[in-house]
């Protein structure tokens, strides 16, 4: 008698539980959906929109680059035997960016802060130094290429098709 008591209360108190642990969520759930949605941080970057290359490569036969179109960066490229396979297209939504020392622009993807790092920095309007940061062996290694905007005009036909299925905020109109 005294187990069925005790299991009568058990059950009884769970379904109050329940009950109660439902009216909670409702009400957190009606209470989060009538706060105004916050807005995404705007992306501040010191480049331009666009296709940038190498400066030793020319627009017009590059068939490797990095991206910009206002909130996503990475690269597009062909590979293989005369990069006659791709293209490759890797880009990534910027989350946050924020100026760093030497006057660069630090980029942030996906809330993740590593040891390496991307960071652009702008040398007049369609030139740029590109600043990479990876670990290795002996501390982290810091590369910097310059860079050049290219008008997807001026690109080859492959590229202007890549850039039209993958980057469409950048095509020739």
């Amino acid at each position: 008698l005294i187990v069925s008591i005790i299991a009568g209360t058990m059950v009884a108190g769970s379904i109050m539980v329940g009950a109660l642990m439902r009216t909670w969520i409702l009400a957190l759930a009606a209470i989060a959906s009538s706060a105004p949605a916050v807005a995404a941080p705007a992306i501040q970057m010191p480049i331009a929109r666009g296709l940038w290359v190498a400066v030793t490569d020319k627009c017009a036969t590059a068939t490797n680059g990095y991206v910009f179109d206002g909130t996503r960066w990475g690269a597009i490229y062909f590979y293989g035997p005369k990069a006659s396979m791709g293209p490759a297209v890797e880009l990534e939504s910027i989350t946050q960016t924020r100026t760093v020392a030497g006057g660069f622009t630090y980029m942030q993807f996906g809330g993740y802060d590593g040891v390496g790092y991307f960071q652009v920095k702008s040398l007049g309007p369609n030139r740029m130094m590109f600043r990479t940061g990876a670990p290795g062996p002996e501390g982290v290694q810091v590369m910097d290429d310059i860079l050049v905007r290219c008008d997807p005009a001026a690109t080859s036909p492959k590229m202007q098709a890549a850039l039209k299925r993958s980057v469409p905020a950048l095509t020739v109109k």
